[in-house]
């Protein structure tokens, strides 16, 4: 092949490699530009179809608003007229009030005219009713004083009647009373001249011992008064004696001198300790219990 030959082959080879290097670059700038096209386009439709629902709600609100508008127009002429109706009756009753005011106020006058008339008759017919019962009165006056003091005089005499037969009856039971302490006096005489011992006489109680103070003194809270006998008279009458024991048995005797009754306790001088010191929590009764 000749020289020329072979450059025009070199020539069209690079020119085809040219060619074909051009064609690529569009090639793909075309697919590119495609690509973005369709792109585009898609965002487009989306654009299209958003506007699209935004103007439809648009429309859609503007056709509510329309017929609220519509509608409040409507309320409005109704309340316009219902207000306007009622201004015509507030002025009706206005009238009719001040109509009224002037009836009350001539029936006021009317009344009060009637009440100074009905005063006066009233007084009238007192002045004319004391004066008719004037004289009647003082004859019953006199009447209801004579009957009071008849009574009054029937009520003392009986009064002193009973009084009378009270002394009388006070009188004999005073006598009998006399009599009874009298044989009391004389057999306690002669039970005494025949040995008996007062303070032998005591009532039927039990309690325990609370408190010792040396070798003279302790204290008996009553736990037991079968007879309920009232103790302090008994002590201020007769200062009984009172036994004191324990479990082991028999250790004392006391004279009880004084009695307390918030404490339900006797106060007691020990007269006799047969057995041991008289301790708390000893008993103590007396023979009678």
């Amino acid at each position: 092949m000749s020289p020329i030959g072979r450059v025009f082959i070199v020539l069209n080879l690079a020119l085809a490699a040219g060619f074909l290097v051009t064609s690529g670059t569009y090639l793909q700038r075309q697919a590119n530009w495609k690509e973005r096209f369709e792109n585009k386009e898609k965002e487009a439709a989306e654009k299209e179809k958003l506007w699209n629902a935004d103007r439809l709600k648009l429309e859609n609100d503007r056709n509510g608003f329309e017929n609220a508008k519509t509608a409040a127009e409507v309320a409005k002429g109704s309340l316009e007229t219902a207000n306007q109706r009622l201004e015509d009756q507030n002025k009706l009753l206005q009238q009719q009030l001040a109509s009224m005011e002037g009836d009350i106020k001539s029936v006021n006058t009317a009344l009060a005219s009637a009440n100074d008339q009905a005063k006066a008759a009233f007084a009238q017919s007192q002045d004319a009713y004391k004066m008719a019962i004037a004289d009647q009165k003082t004859k019953d006056d006199a009447v209801r004083a004579k009957d009071g003091a008849e009574a009054e005089n029937r009520t003392l005499k009986t009064t002193i009647a009973s009084l009378e037969e009270t002394v009388k009856g006070k009188d004999t039971t005073l006598a009998d009373l006399q009599k009874e302490l009298n044989e009391k006096d004389l057999l306690v005489s002669i039970a005494t001249a025949n040995g008996f011992i007062p303070a032998l006489a005591a009532p039927p109680l039990k309690g325990t011992v609370t408190d010792v103070r040396g070798d003279r003194l302790c204290t008996i809270v009553i736990t037991d008064n079968p007879g309920n006998v009232d103790i302090g008279e008994f002590v201020r009458k007769n200062k009984f004696k009172i036994a004191i024991w324990d479990a082991s048995g028999y250790k004392g005797d006391a004279v009880v001198t004084e009695y307390h009754p918030a404490e339900n306790a006797m106060t007691c001088n020990l007269i006799v300790v047969a057995k041991g010191p008289i301790k708390k929590g000893d008993s103590a009764g007396t023979s009678n219990l």
